[in-house]
């Protein structure tokens, strides 16, 4: 027998599967297919950087949970997963027939069974030729497991902490690289770096970068631009620990900042500031995103803004560190806040093609109020 090394006791991962049971009987569930890496994380503990091959976790009602994986992944499971009950498919297998002959061989075929085909990488043909396995009889369940994940445990925000630690010297260097002549490649290369030799894991998403005219366009990143006087430099990364995530956002401007720069800062400031002062227990996700909204609407830069507010973040793979299908704090959202959730607040503005600026923080609802996981000043970098 492979030695087991569980990042969380075996009586945590039981608490889950009491919670996500409770779930499934609420939506008539006898058995739960559930795809998404991070939802197989965690209620098994099984992780591995191959989940774009087929694996499955079948949550019964009365029984363990059965993982179906790749043979290869077959090993991740010995070691990493509480879960014995483990079906190898091999690469000349459909691994959706597979799946369906593991749930007959234990009765579960006859049973309610649902599947969590939101999932990420769980493609409708792949869904569509588990359902004609399974005699048309596969229902969706989708969400059912992120609602159990959606208030962290202390074990899960310790590892938070400790990826806050991370991400705060992942920033310390991107923020020190940055300066005229060098290039977003070198601030990025830094973060990473730093990132990296502090004890993260593979990240999520790679740090962020972007600067000038290309930091006034969403979602651009580092592509050996050089660093130029009055540029500003918006930067936005996290660490990893077990999978676990506390992502951060701060904005450098090489030089001085132009006064637009300056002002949408100062706005920026002001949102996150207001957000974090309507967190709580008890209030809605979208009265929270109503605060950021307040402050962005009112110095007249909605058009320079246009999304939520924030959105709740734990455990996670590629391609994102959110968990949006947890959480978000959106316009209209009633989903009421309860302490032990954690938020990214991601604030940010843009002039669109000509700068952008960006702060943010990872905040843990507490009983009172919020509290930020990270300690990075908040103030614009001037360097």
């Amino acid at each position: 027998m492979a030695d087991k090394h569980l990042v969380f006791p075996e009586a945590e991962y039981r608490q889950r599967l009491t919670a996500l049971r409770r779930e499934m009987e609420r939506a008539a569930v006898e058995v739960l297919l559930v795809f998404s890496p991070e939802n197989v994380y965690y209620l098994t503990g099984h992780q591995t950087f191959g989940y774009q091959s087929y694996q499955c976790c079948a949550v019964p009602l009365a029984a363990d949970p059965l993982l179906v994986v790749r043979f290869l992944e077959s090993f991740n499971v010995a070691h990493f997963a509480w879960v014995a009950d483990a079906v190898i498919w091999d690469d000349h297998e459909d691994p959706a027939a597979v799946t369906a002959r593991a749930l007959a061989e234990r009765g579960w075929d006859r049973l309610a069974v649902g599947c969590d085909d939101a999932a990420l990488f769980f493609p409708p043909l792949v869904r569509a030729r588990l359902d004609a396995a399974l005699g048309g009889r596969l229902r969706s369940a989708p969400g059912l497991v992120e609602r159990c994940r959606a208030v962290k445990s202390a074990a899960e925000i310790a590892y938070m902490r400790k990826a806050a630690v991370y991400t705060d010297l992942g920033m310390a260097a991107a923020l020190a690289a940055v300066r005229s002549g060098t290039t977003e490649n070198d601030v990025a290369a830094a973060a990473f770096d730093a990132l990296t030799r502090a004890g993260s894991e593979y990240v999520q998403i790679q740090p962020i970068v972007t600067s000038g005219w290309r930091s006034g366009i969403p979602h651009t990143t580092y592509q050996r631009r050089t660093l130029e006087p009055s540029d500003a430099v918006p930067i936005e990364l996290t660490g990893t620990h077990h999978r676990y995530v506390s992502p951060l956002m701060r904005t450098a401007v090489v030089g001085r900042p132009t006064p637009k720069v300056a002002e949408m800062y100062a706005v920026c400031a002001e949102a996150l500031a207001a957000t974090m002062a309507a967190i709580r227990p008890g209030t809605t996700a979208g009265a929270v995103d109503a605060a950021a909204r307040r402050v962005i609407a009112g110095a007249g830069y909605y058009e320079s803004w246009r999304k939520r507010t924030g959105y709740s973040v734990g455990c996670s793979f590629p391609p994102d560190w959110g968990e949006g299908g947890v959480a978000s704090l959106r316009h209209g959202d009633e989903t009421p806040l309860q302490a032990g959730m954690v938020f990214h607040l991601p604030i940010a503005l843009r002039d669109y093609g000509v700068a952008g600026v960006a702060l943010s923080e990872t905040v843990l609802v507490t009983p009172d109020g919020c509290e930020p996981l990270g300690s990075t000043p908040r103030a614009l970098v001037q360097a």
